[in-house]
């Protein structure tokens, strides 16, 4: 049950949190990726890409696998208009083995003669569907699109999000979006709950010092955060404890994130994951 729970919300509101999955070659293999045709981590050894059959896929509404796009963006305010995807993930679950793998796009990637982070901002859905599927080798069926406003709810709705945090740093020139000016911020090693604006400013610090100040060690910030959340969403505090399918989609969407998901999607994953373990 909490599985999906997990699940669910990474899917309905952590485009915000990058997470990089870093495997070798050989490690794929072992976990039945075949690493010589696609990305997918659910190709078996010698099978070709998207092949199965018909019958397989009715009973799949949202395919197999089940492909969602995370799309983060800088949006500091629903007014402002120009924006980019800087954190891209394709979330990837095999419902035949419960397996879910969770794969991020670099910002910085070229594609196309630009920066990838701009492509869904100016061409669309679409544009950076079709993309996605060039570059990694699988379709994203749905996405859901989240800014730091999004973000920074989610983790107070759950009662704040328990760190470790692995290294004291400060970072001297953290933005402060409202006034283009920037402060300094510091994290002290050791477990600290952190609020939304506190999450935010984690997950988003690019200038920490104590090696800290690169986008590398950002995204590490950001999956630990992430492994935070499954201990939040169980929190006495957390609105999502218990879970209400139905409740969880509308408040998560009515007037917050942008998705194509639909609540009949919602149900599904509920009805595939809440007898797992």
């Amino acid at each position: 049950m909490w599985k999906f729970i997990v699940i669910f919300l990474v899917a309905m509101s952590l485009g915000t949190i990058g997470f990089v999955l870093y495997m070798s070659n050989n490690q794929l293999q072992e976990a039945g990726i075949d690493t010589g045709i696609t990305l997918s981590p659910f190709t078996k050894k010698g099978e070709e890409i998207n092949k199965f059959d018909k019958d397989l896929a009715k009973s799949y509404p949202l395919g197999n696998p089940i492909n969602i796009m995370l799309l983060g963006i800088d949006r500091r305010s629903k007014f402002e208009l120009g924006y980019r995807t800087d954190i891209m993930i394709l979330v990837s679950v095999n419902p035949e083995t419960n397996n879910v793998v969770l794969v991020s796009l670099p910002r910085d990637l070229w594609y196309q003669g630009s920066k990838i982070n701009g492509l869904y901002n100016m061409q669309g859905w679409e544009a950076f569907q079709a993309a996605v599927e060039e570059i990694l080798g699988m379709k994203p069926e749905r996405f859901i699109l989240t800014d730091f406003e999004d973000f920074s709810w989610m983790v107070d709705a759950m009662g704040g999000v328990p760190v470790d945090v692995e290294r004291t740093f400060t970072d001297p020139n953290y933005p402060i979006d409202a006034t283009k000016e920037y402060q300094t911020v510091t994290f002290t090693k050791g477990p600290e709950i952190l609020t939304g604006e506190r999450a935010l400013m984690y997950a988003r610090s690019r200038k920490g010092t104590n090696g800290e100040g690169s986008d590398w060690m950002r995204m590490r910030r950001q999956h630990n955060i992430l492994k935070g959340m499954l201990t939040a969403i169980t929190q006495p505090k957390s609105i999502f404890n218990p879970m209400v399918v139905e409740e969880a989609f509308k408040t998560v969407t009515t007037g917050r994130m942008d998705t194509n998901l639909q609540l009949v999607d919602a149900k599904y994953l509920w009805d595939f994951y809440k007898d797992k373990d």
